[in-house]
C-alpha cells in the first residue's frame, strides 16, 4: 500500500478529510442517471476509492463465494490483485506487486488486464508497453501467490496485447482476442496454452476489456470509445455469432468499462461489471438479466 503511505505521509494528521473530500468528489465524477436496457435491471453498485480502487480497475472474476479482481497503474508501478467476500465485498487478502520481479526482468510486463477463475487458479492476462510479450500468468486462488506457471501466447493472433482472458473449463479452451476490431475470439488448449483454433464471428468486435465463459456463451465487457453509454455482448463459441445483450448508460460522463463476470448470486444479478472512472473510483455493477 505504498501509495496510501504516500498520501498519508504529505497529508497526515488531514488524511481523513482528505479521504473525505476525494468521496465527495467521487461521488461528483460518478454522477448522473444509472440505466440499462429494459432486459436488464441494476441490482446494486459497490463502490471502491482509492487504494482499494488500484486493484480493482482492470479485472474481475468470481468462484461464487469469493470475488478476485486486478489493477494496473503502470505510471507508479502497480499491478495489484485482491480477494474479496461476496457478501459485503469485503477485502480478504491483497497484493500490490503480483507480477514477480522475474516475469517483469524477463518480460518487461507491467500490466494486469482481465482476469478468470477456474478450478482454484487465476488466469491473469499480463502485457508490458510494447504489447511484445502477451503472456498467461497464473496465481493460487485461495492465497492469491503466483503459482510459477504461465504462457507466453506469442504475437502472431495478438499483435496489440491481450487485453483479457476467459477460462472455458467445459471444453477445455481459453479465449483471448486482440482488442481493436477483430473478427475472431482465438482459443488455446487449456492443458498447455497451445494455439487450438479461430472463432469466426457474425460481426467484427472492438475494444474487449474483459470476458466470461458461461453455459456456452462468451459474455464480454465492450468499452464503447467517448461514450457514457457500453454494452455488454455476447458470443456463442460454436457458431460465432454476436450478440448485444444490453446496453449500460453508467454516469453523465464517459467511464472506462472494465472487466466482468458471470455468475448467479443470491441477490438475482448475474453479470458484475467493473466501471473506472479515470480518476479515483471504481464502481463494481451487478446486473440481472431477464430471457
Amino acid at each position: 500500500m505504498f501509495i496510501v503511505k504516500i498520501f498519508k505521509s504529505l497529508l497526515y494528521p488531514g488524511w481523513a478529510l482528505f479521504s473525505a473530500f476525494i468521496i465527495l468528489i467521487s461521488g461528483w465524477i460518478n454522477g448522473g442517471d444509472i440505466t440499462c436496457s429494459p432486459n436488464a435491471e441494476l441490482i446494486r453498485t459497490d463502490k471502491f476509492t482509492l487504494d482499494e480502487a488500484l486493484l480493482m480497475s482492470q479485472g474481475i472474476t468470481t468462484d461464487g463465494e469469493y470475488y478476485y479482481t486486478a489493477g494496473s497503474i503502470a505510471a507508479v508501478d502497480l499491478v495489484g490483485i485482491a480477494k474479496w467476500t461476496v457478501d459485503g465485498f469485503e477485502k480478504v487478502i491483497y497484493d500490490h506487486s503480483a507480477i514477480p520481479k522475474e516475469i517483469k526482468e524477463k518480460y518487461n510486463s507491467d500490466h494486469i488486464g482481465g482476469i478468470s477463475y477456474y478450478d482454484g487458479k487465476i488466469y491473469a492476462a499480463t502485457e508490458d508497453e510494447t504489447d511484445t510479450y502477451n503472456l498467461i500468468l497464473i496465481f493460487d486462488a485461495e492465497t492469491l501467490e503466483f503459482t510459477g506457471e504461465y504462457y507466453d501466447l506469442g504475437t502472431e493472433y495478438l499483435d496489440d496485447g491481450i487485453p483479457y482472458c476467459a477460462v472455458d473449463g467445459e471444453n477445455g479452451y481459453l479465449y483471448t482476442s486482440p482488442f481493436h476490431e477483430t473478427d475472431c475470439i482465438l482459443a488455446y488448449n487449456l492443458k498447455d496454452m497451445s494455439f487450438s483454433h479461430k472463432i469466426m464471428l457474425s460481426e467484427p468486435v472492438d475494444r474487449i476489456q474483459g470476458a466470461e465463459y458461461y453455459n456456452g456463451l462468451l459474455y464480454m465487457s465492450y468499452d464503447v470509445r467517448d461514450s457514457a453509454t457500453e454494452i455488454i455482448q455476447t458470443v456463442d463459441v460454436k457458431t460465432g455469432e454476436v450478440k448485444n445483450l444490453f446496453e449500460r448508460t453508467v454516469s453523465g460522463r464517459d467511464h472506462e468499462a472494465e472487466g466482468l463476470t458471470v455468475y448467479p448470486m443470491a441477490d438475482g444479478s448475474l453479470i458484475h461489471v467493473a466501471d473506472y472512472d479515470k480518476l479515483v473510483s471504481v464502481n463494481i455493477r451487478h446486473y440481472s438479466v431477464n430471457g
